[in-house]
């Protein structure tokens, strides 16, 4: 499947949030719930995997240190399916952990915004939304479901 297709099939309202703690999982999904986006949140990269066969949201939330996996798992399988949405890193790890992560996302052709940094509040989201939802404009919406 081309990258075209990938990026057309994005249902530019659904935005996972994969993370292992579950209060910055509802966090996420709740401010993401407020900004009209529908929402799927993950513990794991196995889960967030298998459900991007069948969807393709057009945001992801993801924390870099998962229990069982971690941020790495996700952009290898992100990249390998030529996603075309936008990734938003999450961590309260060291920077240069969240930056070796990034590298190896962009490497693997996923576009990421910049990382959301732990502890953070429902500001923070919406303000790395602002910067998101731009990005998601430029491409066609995907066609009108009957």
């Amino acid at each position: 499947m081309e990258i075209e297709s990938i990026h057309s099939e994005l249902d530019r309202q659904l935005a996972f949030v994969i993370d292992d703690e579950a209060g910055i999982r509802q966090l996420v999904t709740t401010t993401l719930a407020e900004r009209g986006y529908k929402t799927e949140s993950f513990v794991t990269a196995k889960d967030a995997l298998v459900a991007f066969g069948c969807n393709h949201p057009a945001v992801i939330f993801l924390d870099v240190a998962l229990l069982q996996s971690d941020a790495i798992d996700v952009l290898i399988g992100l990249g390998a399916q030529k996603y075309g949405g936008i990734v938003n890193l999450m961590s309260g790890g060291r920077p240069e952990l969240v930056e070796a992560v990034r590298r190896l996302g962009i490497r693997h052709g996923v576009t990421l915004a910049p990382s959301l940094n732990k502890p953070f509040g429902r500001a923070a989201i919406v303000q790395a939304l602002a910067g998101i939802e731009p990005l998601l404009a430029v491409s066609p919406p995907l066609p009108a479901q009957a």
